[in-house]
This record gives C-alpha cells, sequence and structure tokens, in this order.
C-alpha cells in the first residue's frame, strides 16, 4: 500500500515532498490552499505530522472541503501527481514543482479579487504594492533541470514582464517539464503565442467565471470577442486547455450556460467555489430567490466533463447545491454586498442594472 493513500491516510498529501509556495508578500505555505507557515513552523513538520496521520493546521482548508464535500485538493493533487510521476522518496524530498507569486501586474480588476493580486485594483483603491524581488529572484535562479512541474499565476502571467524569458530559459534546460499557466486570455500576445506553441507539455488553465455580458461584468474590462478568439487559439494550439470556473452569488445562477459554452472548447472544467469575500457567497442571497441558483446548479448534475475532472466537478455541484439549499440568509452580507457593488460599479462604466436583471433585483431589493 502506498504511503501516499489519501483514503487510508486522511491527512497525507504529495505536495509537502515535492512543491514549494510562497505568497506576493514572500510567505510561505503547503499550496496556494494552505494557510501560511507561523510561529516557526516548516514544511519538514507538516511532512512529520502528515506521516503520522495528523492534519496540520495550515492544511485545514483541504480538510474541511472534504468533510463538507468529500473533495479536495490533497486528493486531487496527489493522485494526479503519483500517476504522472510516481511516488517522492519520502526521507529524502526534492524540490520538483513550483509555484513562486512575485508580481501583481494585472489588466483586470475581477469582482471578487483586490488589490493584492491586480494592479488594476491598486488603481482604484490608491494603493500600491512592490514586485517582490526575492521571489523573482528566487525562480529565475532556480535549478530547472530538476523540474518536474512550474505553476505560474499572477496577477496576469501574460502582462508580467519576467515570465517569457522565464520560460525560454526553461525550454532550453528542460523542454519535457510540465508547464501551468493560469491566466484571464484577455490578452495574448505574440511572445506568448510562440510559447504556447512551443511547449508539448504545456496546461493553460483559463479563468473564466460566465459568459459574454456577465463576463465582462464579473471580469471587468475583459473584451469578450478578443478573449473567445484568444480561447480558440488555446484549442488549437496548446497541449491542454482547461477552464476554471469561479461560483460565487454573481455566477452561480448562470453555471449552466457558461458550462455549454466551455464544452465547445474544452471538457476539462473544474469549479471553484469561492469562500471568501464573503459577501460574494450564497449565505448573502434571500432564500426567496434560492430556487433560480437550485434550478441552475441541478442541470449540471450529470454535465459531461472529462474523465479527470469528472469525480472532482460532480461532488463541488453536489456541495454547491446544497449550499444554496441548507445555508441560512444573513442580511448583514447582503447588505456588505450591495455596498460592494454599488462602490465598484461606481469606478467602472459598465452597471450591474444593465448587465444582470435578475442579480440587480435581488441585491438592491
Amino acid at each position: 500500500m502506498s504511503i501516499f493513500d489519501t483514503s487510508n491516510n486522511t491527512a497525507i498529501c504529495v505536495l509537502p515532498w515535492v512543491h514549494e509556495y510562497k505568497t506576493m508578500d514572500g510567505s510561505t505555505g503547503p499550496c496556494c490552499q494552505g494557510d501560511k507557515l507561523e510561529n516557526g513552523e516548516t514544511i519538514e513538520s507538516i511532512r512529520q505530522d502528515m506521516l503520522k496521520g495528523i492534519k496540520h493546521k495550515a492544511c485545514g482548508n483541504c480538510y474541511l472541503k472534504e468533510l463538507e464535500s468529500g473533495w479536495s485538493p490533497r486528493i486531487h493533487e496527489t493522485k494526479d501527481w503519483l500517476k504522472k510521476f510516481g511516488e517522492p522518496e519520502i526521507f529524502n524530498p526534492k524540490l520538483e514543482w513550483v509555484d513562486m507569486r512575485y508580481d501583481p501586474t494585472c489588466n483586470l480588476k475581477c469582482k471578487t479579487c483586490g488589490p493584492y493580486a491586480s494592479t488594476l485594483w491598486q488603481k482604484e483603491k490608491k494603493m500600491f504594492m512592490p514586485v517582490n524581488e526575492s521571489n523573482k529572484n528566487y525562480l529565475e535562479n532556480i535549478n530547472k533541470k530538476n523540474l518536474k512541474k512550474i505553476y505560474l499565476a499572477g496577477g496576469e502571467p501574460t502582462y508580467i514582464k519576467g515570465y517569457p524569458p522565464f520560460l525560454q530559459q526553461l525550454y532550453e534546460d528542460n523542454p519535457k517539464c510540465e508547464v501551468v499557466i493560469n491566466t484571464n486570455l484577455k490578452k495574448l500576445p505574440s511572445e506568448w503565442k510562440d510559447i504556447i506553441r512551443k511547449f508539448d507539455n504545456l496546461t493553460i488553465v483559463c479563468s473564466c467565471d460566465a459568459i459574454e455580458l456577465l463576463g465582462r461584468y464579473v471580469r471587468y474590462p475583459l473584451g469578450w470577442d478578443e478573449f473567445e478568439d484568444n480561447v480558440k487559439f488555446v484549442e488549437e494550439n496548446a497541449n491542454f486547455l482547461q477552464f476554471n470556473l469561479v461560483a460565487s452569488n454573481l455566477t452561480s445562477h448562470k453555471l449552466f450556460e457558461t458550462c455549454i459554452w466551455m464544452k465547445k472548447y474544452s471538457k476539462n472544467i473544474n469549479i471553484s467555489i469561492l469562500q471568501s469575500p464573503e459577501c460574494f457567497l450564497e449565505s448573502a442571497v434571500p432564500l426567496q430567490y434560492r430556487s433560480v441558483y437550485l434550478d441552475n446548479i441541478q442541470k449540471l448534475s450529470k454535465f459531461p466533463v472529462s474523465v479527470h475532472y469528472a469525480m472532482n466537478f460532480r461532488k463541488k455541484i453536489d456541495y454547491l447545491f446544497q449550499k444554496y439549499q441548507k445555508s441560512n440568509y444573513e442580511s448583514s452580507l447582503h447588505a456588505s454586498l450591495r455596498m460592494e457593488i454599488a462602490s465598484q460599479d461606481s469606478h467602472r462604466t459598465l452597471k450591474l442594472q444593465n448587465v444582470d436583471p435578475f442579480l440587480f433585483k435581488w441585491i438592491y431589493e
């Protein structure tokens, strides 16, 4: 039996043995889903706890998701890594997968995001967050020949000037390395098209929460026609296209229509259920409006996604349905959402009342 059997050991995860993650502010965590390490905690202490079956608090988000839905990134990433690369050496861990965030440059200010990951958001909030030069230098000087996987996010990767030269060097040193780019595909410069064509083992994770006008509103100021053209290019030229669909109370009443559109280009659809900011969660929705969400979510109970994502997709859809069915209504969250939407719309040309009558009705009732 594998030490990394996630059913037998409900604490174990492969990531602390192969992966390194650093946030934009330089904090370290077990992965992008976990909490940052505090009070002398180390990745080594997480490994030791996991081998003993102890669930480390830094990984609590995954354990909570498993209690609620039966699935989590811990399970998915462990199974995926073992399938692709085999088991790591327990007592001789090697850094083989890096996720190093250092630049918040972004060309969107998505409704549920904020200044920590977007320079457009910083401009709206009159804030400034510099590039983390330490993280940048670490990534640029890492031994690329040892890597089996690299994950690049942002900000927005296609706007981060340091990524193309990094990827060019990676291709020269280690062309078989798996490359995962998480992008909004608002723009796709020619140098990025060349990168997409070049790597044989490259995944584009396309962030898309809704389609057409609602899609542009949620991921403002996305240009829908150009975005769809870029999706078509990726579908035709990348090794693998995955959609990442964030389910919030601004999008969950239209998930079925969004998935129908996605299916034209890829059945690799991952749904991420938003956890924060809280005002964008189901508890902000008055009970009398929940049936619209429930009817739409239920349409996805047997939606045909790829085998690789099927179990994850089904469990999350069932979990999301239960949340809208059973969560209590919190008027304070409703009020916070109304204030947040009003504040954001005051800085943008696209207003909710001209985008989605259903959302406008219940948010401003």
